[in-house]
Order: C-alpha cells, then sequence, then structure tokens
C-alpha cells in the first residue's frame, strides 16, 4: 500500500528535486527496482478506488485519464535463456541501476558450466564485452519494442508513449502520487486537531481512505457549527 505519509514523502522529494530519493523510495516500496514492476505496482496503487483518476491539463483543456487509459499495454515478464560463447545469458525486461536507464540491464545472470553470476551493479555490467552485447542485441531489442509500445497515456487522440528513461519514470510517478505539499499537510494537522489522528495514523492509512476521513470531517464540523449558530 502507498500510505499517505508515502505521498507526501514522494511530494517533498519532488518539491525539493530530489529524484533519486524518489527512486529508491519507489524501490522501497513496490520491493523492486525492475521498469514491469514499478510500473504495474504504479498502476496498481494509484487506482484501488474505481472513481480514482488523474487530471492533466492538455492544450488549456482539462484531461481526466481513468485506469484504463493509464499505462496501457504494459507487458509481463519474459525470461529467456540464451546460448553463447560456452556461456548462458538469461534476459528479461531491465532494472534501473545506479538510476540509469539502459537496454543492457536486460541482461540479468551469466552462468558458465555450474557457476552463476547475477548482475546487480554497473561495475557488473562493466565486464560484459561490448562485443558480446552487440551479439546479444537482437535479442534484447524486442524488449525494449514492448516498453516503447506502452502508452503512458491514452485518452481518445491523446497519447503519450513510453521510453527507456529515468526523467520520464519519474514524471510517471509524479503523475500518480504527487500532490500539493502544503495541502497535504494541512490536511493531517486539521486531522490530528480536529479528530485527534496521529504521524502513525497516516501511515496506515492511504490517500484514498484519507480522502474519505477528511470528508466526512468537514460535513461533521460544519453540522457543529451550523448548530452552534442556530
Amino acid at each position: 500500500m502507498v500510505s499517505y505519509n508515502d505521498i507526501t514523502k514522494l511530494t517533498f522529494f519532488h518539491k525539493n528535486k530530489q529524484n533519486t530519493k524518489i527512486l529508491d523510495y519507489i524501490f522501497k516500496l513496490c520491493n523492486s527496482n525492475n521498469i514491469i514492476d514499478i510500473l504495474q505496482f504504479i498502476k496498481r496503487e494509484k487506482f484501488i478506488e474505481e472513481s480514482s483518476s488523474i487530471k492533466l491539463t492538455y492544450d488549456e483543456k482539462e484531461l481526466i485519464i481513468f485506469k484504463e487509459n493509464f499505462l496501457k499495454n504494459i507487458p509481463e515478464s519474459e525470461p529467456k535463456t540464451i546460448e553463447y560463447n560456452e556461456f548462458e545469458y538469461t534476459i528479461d525486461y531491465p532494472n534501473i541501476i545506479n538510476f540509469k536507464c539502459s537496454p543492457v540491464y536486460c541482461i540479468k545472470k551469466i552462468k558458465y558450466k555450474s557457476e552463476e553470476h547475477i548482475l546487480k551493479t554497473q561495475e557488473d555490467y562493466n565486464l560484459i564485452p561490448t562485443k558480446t552485447y552487440l551479439d546479444l542485441k537482437k535479442h534484447i531489442d524486442g524488449y525494449i519494442t514492448n516498453l516503447n509500445n506502452i502508452h503512458i497515456y491514452k485518452v481518445g487522440s491523446i497519447q503519450s508513449r513510453f521510453f527507456l528513461n529515468t526523467e520520464l519514470i519519474i514524471n510517471i510517478i509524479y503523475l500518480a502520487f504527487v500532490s500539493s505539499y502544503k495541502n497535504l499537510v494541512q490536511e493531517q494537522l486539521f486531522l490530528m486537531k480536529e479528530f485527534n489522528f496521529t504521524y502513525d495514523s497516516f501511515s496506515n492509512l492511504s490517500s484514498h481512505e484519507i480522502g474519505h476521513y477528511l470528508k466526512e470531517g468537514i460535513k461533521l464540523i460544519n453540522e457543529r457549527n451550523n448548530t452552534e449558530t442556530q
């Protein structure tokens, strides 16, 4: 679950242009640095409720994006094993390594006889000879093509396509989770003051759930004020 406090953290990081912290936080939330895992996680968590939407300004008009319009055509993991020069290379959709995206990160594991080496760092990838990568590239290209077929959003003829880029992934996180930091803090303070919420309360509730508490809380306050006035 992406909690209200998680939304506040991500918004704070974005407000202060702390992009590496945004990515680290998302890796922690979805327990993965794999691009497919991250995109699936974002879509799932953003649209917990059927009424959830993303609102954008496009050509001076409001564009509303619902679940069926957002992150369309995300492929499923599809690991393949390629034999090359007595080595076995396992490839699949890439991870984000050192806050960078690259097709070479589709190479996940190298096996020689009974020894396996899982690639996790840039130093690991630096050991792959250029010729080896170029020979494996024809197997990798299909994964990149599938990623390029993802629509970040598509509403009628209006669309935005995905491509392998860290800044674009941060922008997708922004669309899904970033709000007004000032409003988030004010909402927290309101519920703490009026209804005895604690900081931990916001770690156990999603932004969707907090929205319901705010709606009912404001309704109760207004009813109380009207009664006192009468």
